[in-house]
């Protein structure tokens, strides 16, 4: 996924496959065979290159269009592993490198953008936790002060929006999230600019503070 400003063109890097995801896991026997395919996130025309040459621990990805992305959360690729029957329940780490594809995210006038990569996972069985967990933190100003009635919204990997409005000294809160999913979580405000934010809820969260830009 991209959290696009809607300025990016072309964007690259490599998916890594934790070797040893947890105690008695063996990875490279469990997410074999990965599949490679554009998201329904991408420009018109765009094009997909990959480097399968260190397959399946590294998937170089390269993605190239002529046009920008829309801004908001787009799908740029969807990456599909196989996995035996009796593949143990756990939570498989997914990380971004530069070998062998280099990480890069560039606009239409070839100019490099600044981007944070965010690690993820592959979830066989579960839920590893119980389903239904909270995500709460608190909206702030530059200077440290609550912010009241700001609109905290909050994206699933289905594209389903849920809002909540902080209160008086800036506190929210989303009951009911699911354990092991990835979600984007914005914050829109009259005054004040902030930055999304991808989170992996792996468990309860409830530090998933914004402090304004400007």
């Amino acid at each position: 996924m991209l959290d696009s400003l809607g300025d990016e063109t072309s964007t690259s890097f490599t998916v890594v496959r934790a070797d040893t995801p947890g105690p008695g896991i063996n990875a490279p026997e469990v997410l074999t065979n990965p599949i490679v395919n554009l998201g329904m996130g991408v420009p018109a025309g765009s094009n997909l290159g990959t480097n399968l040459a260190q397959a399946p621990g590294r998937v170089g990805i390269l993605v190239d269009s002529v046009n920008t992305y829309v801004a908001g959360t787009r799908e740029i690729v969807r990456i599909t592993y196989s996995i035996p029957a009796n593949a143990p329940t756990g939570l498989y780490p997914i990380t971004f490198s530069s070998t062998p594809t280099v990480q890069s995210v560039s606009s239409a006038s070839g100019s490099l953008l600044p981007t944070t990569y965010v690690a993820g996972f592959v979830q066989i069985g579960g839920p590893i936790t119980a389903s239904g967990v909270e995500v709460s933190g608190r909206v702030l100003t530059p200077d440290g002060r609550g912010l009241r009635n700001a609109q905290v919204k909050m994206t699933d990997a289905n594209g389903v929006v849920r809002t909540a409005t902080t209160g008086s000294f800036g506190y929210y809160r989303f009951d009911d999230v699911d354990a092991g999913s990835t979600v984007v979580i914005g914050v829109m405000s009259k005054r004040y600019r902030f930055a999304t934010r991808l989170v992996n809820v792996v468990d309860t969260i409830t530090d998933a503070n914004f402090i304004a830009l400007e």
